[in-house]
């Protein structure tokens, strides 16, 4: 998601946002009786590329945005996330070179923010945005989320996080 800023790698200088009608989050957890995958079109976010070769980004989602097609567990999850108290996921990273093909950032996510490596792979369109995708692994007991549960079994600690996110130039 805020991989985005790797994207450098072929942006020009200036500032580039997320279209988010082009753009998706997602989660997948494990609970031994089925994998849980979660989607959000809800993203936002900015790239800035400095002349210098710097890339920052911020991207973010709202929690509540996520569907994983169980309306019931999608709940649960929110109750989990507190999504009440702490309503987005947040990125805010930076890549010291365009061509850097990862970026070092920090998630704030429940209300802990903790650091992350972010590969990702960018791509030019035919149209002139930018396709960066990338995905990481996240531990929720780090964030203090309290893992839900199906028959007593709760879902694994481990969460992958994968983004593929548009990116326009801004005007």
């Amino acid at each position: 998601m805020l991989a985005a800023l790797v994207a450098a790698a072929i942006l020009a200088p200036g500032t580039w946002v997320v279209v988010p009608s082009g753009s998706t989050l997602r989660y997948l957890v494990v609970h031994k009786l089925h994998p849980v995958d979660g989607v959000s079109t809800d993203v936002e976010g900015k790239v800035l590329v400095r002349p210098d070769g710097t890339v920052l980004a911020e991207v973010r989602v709202p929690v509540a945005s996520f569907k994983s097609g169980d309306g019931n567990r999608d709940e649960h999850m929110m109750e989990a996330l507190e999504a009440g108290t702490w309503p987005f996921v947040v990125f805010k990273g930076i890549a010291q070179r365009q061509t850097d093909q990862q970026m070092d950032g920090e998630i704030d996510l429940h209300g802990v923010k903790k650091r992350y490596r972010v590969a990702v792979q960018v791509s030019p369109q035919p149209d002139r945005t930018v396709r960066v995708r990338g995905q990481f692994d996240v531990r929720l007991e780090a964030h203090r989320i309290e893992r839900p549960s199906l028959f007593f079994i709760k879902i694994d600690d481990a969460c992958r996080i994968e983004l593929d996110l548009l990116l326009r130039e801004e005007k």
